[in-house]
């Protein structure tokens, strides 16, 4: 009999039930760890999808997990009254530093030497396209027969010349020539930043930069210059370094200088800053500031990374020049890219880095993932030499000032005075401020039980302390879906 009154498992679904109850008791999953999906489960043990799903709904109604639509199933973070009196755990011993055993070999798996679990769920995971999600682009509207044209135009032009080895072998590690070379361009133009091909080295994507900038440019131990409230990427680029953050208060200016009474040594020898637009705030940061930033990094021999992910949206006037086109690039290192542009799963950013680095980049990115695909790279560079990039830009710049301008009209028709909402200058989303009373992370939770996803100002702060506030992306959303994610929150604050 089961230990907790249940029958026998003799079914495969009760078997699977067990050793999934049993991990949890004993610890093996931790409270809030995500389970593998059905599928996943499924072909990894040789069974059928329901068999799965039957012992995941058995769990879920026992309270063991709980399921959240679109995104998966969880260990619960209070096991149920039941296994509480610990009559179910199975005692275990183990030799300290022997690890997990094996249940291929019956042999110790030795356990990981660093922890990486203060990494967001959000670099982890897939999250589930609902509003109101941040930094995620209108992908219906991405011309993704233009993509695909220019993708079979390169595949028959390589077979004609024989050269399928160049499209399907390996590429330079910096990156393709020719990618380098359009995006050089492009960002001379768009962003003012002074570059040339052989300056850029491509990533795979803007978090790939930011983890290989840190390694080359400290050491454990360093001091990082972080905003504050910062893009979670950041913070655990920083921490995965092992760096000790100081925080820069963001005002309306920008972000601040750090702190006086430090002394040199030390002092952070890298600030991470988004100064066109940063985020989570979406505060541009004002020229006298830029300039102090500047004026500060060559009075203490040190780098300004310029993280630069959505600032060609800006829906008034011409985009703000970059910080790196103001410094001649000495001492600003620039970091862009195509994921919140185009869309996400395009894992290309680049970095634009004085020559002094570019050996150490190059050779810290052939360590890090040798080299991109080359497939994709040129087609990317096509997209942007042909004009593709800039016509999208255009046109996804109205659309999203127009799915702006439909959130701020259902919230003030729905909201009322209960939250104020501004208007943003520029991006994919904007700040929705909340009354002071209220616990914006306990919104949230609420919130993604009702299937939207708001992110809590409080979840991206450092050392300050800013009222209530919700991100609310409206990019990658039609009007009437905003106008129903609104609905939501209406309820909820009600």
């Amino acid at each position: 009999m089961d230990p907790l009154g249940g029958a026998c498992h003799d079914s495969l679904h009760g078997q699977l039930y067990a050793r999934l109850r049993e991990a949890i008791l004993s610890g093996a999953l931790r409270p809030g760890q995500r389970l593998s999906s059905s599928r996943a489960l499924a072909a990894q043990e040789g069974l059928a999808r329901n068999t799965v799903l039957s012992a995941y709904s058995r769990l879920e109604a026992e309270g063991y997990v709980k399921a959240f639509r679109g995104s998966g199933h969880y260990v619960s973070p209070l096991l149920p009254a039941a296994a509480a009196t610990g009559r179910a755990q199975p005692v275990r011993t183990r030799e300290p530093g022997s690890g997990s055993v094996s249940r291929a070999t019956g042999l110790p798996v030795r356990e990981p030497r660093h922890d990486f679990s203060f990494v967001p769920t959000s670099l982890r995971q897939a999250i589930p396209s609902v509003p109101f999600r941040v930094n995620y682009p209108a992908l219906d509207q991405f011309p993704l027969d233009t993509w695909l044209r220019l993708q079979a135009r390169l595949v028959r032009e390589a077979a004609s010349a024989g050269a399928q080895g160049s499209l399907l072998g390996e590429t330079e590690a910096q990156g393709e020539a020719e990618l380098r070379q359009a995006i050089a361009e492009h960002v001379a133009i768009a962003r003012g930043v002074q570059c040339r091909a052989d300056d850029i080295v491509i990533t795979a994507g803007a978090q790939h930069a930011l983890d290989l900038l840190l390694r080359v440019l400290t050491a454990p131990g360093d001091y990082v210059g972080l905003e504050d409230p910062c893009y979670p990427g950041a913070l655990s680029a920083a921490r995965a370094s092992g760096l000790q953050v100081v925080a820069l208060a963001v005002d309306d200016q920008g972000a601040s200088l750090p702190p006086d009474g430090r002394s040199v040594a030390d002092g952070p020898s890298v600030l991470i800053v988004c100064p066109s637009r940063q985020f989570p705030m979406g505060v541009t940061m004002s020229l006298p500031r830029r300039l102090s930033l500047i004026d500060w990094a060559r009075r203490h021999s040190a780098w300004v990374i310029e993280d630069d992910y959505d600032s060609e949206y800006r829906f008034e006037g011409r985009p703000i020049p970059s910080l790196q086109g103001l410094d001649g690039g000495q001492h600003v290192i620039y970091v862009g890219t195509y994921s919140k542009v185009l869309f996400p799963s395009l894992r290309v950013g680049f970095i634009v880095a004085p020559r002094s680095l570019l050996g150490p980049l190059v050779a810290a990115r052939a360590v890090a993932g040798r080299h991109g695909s080359a497939l994709e790279q040129r087609v990317l560079a096509r997209f942007i030499a042909d004009g593709h990039l800039a016509r999208h830009v255009r046109r996804m710049r109205a659309l999203y000032q127009d799915r702006q301008s439909a959130l701020l009209e259902a919230c003030q028709r729905q909201l009322g005075q209960a939250v104020s909402v501004a208007a943003a200058e520029s991006g994919l989303q904007t700040l929705a401020w909340l009354d002071p009373a209220l616990d914006d992370q306990r919104i949230a939770a609420r919130a993604r039980e009702q299937g939207i996803e708001l992110a809590p100002l409080s979840r991206f702060r450092l050392n300050a302390c800013h009222p209530p506030a919700l991100l609310l992306g409206f990019g990658g959303f039609a009007p009437e879906a905003l106008r129903r994610g609104v609905d939501v929150l209406s309820k909820l604050l009600r």
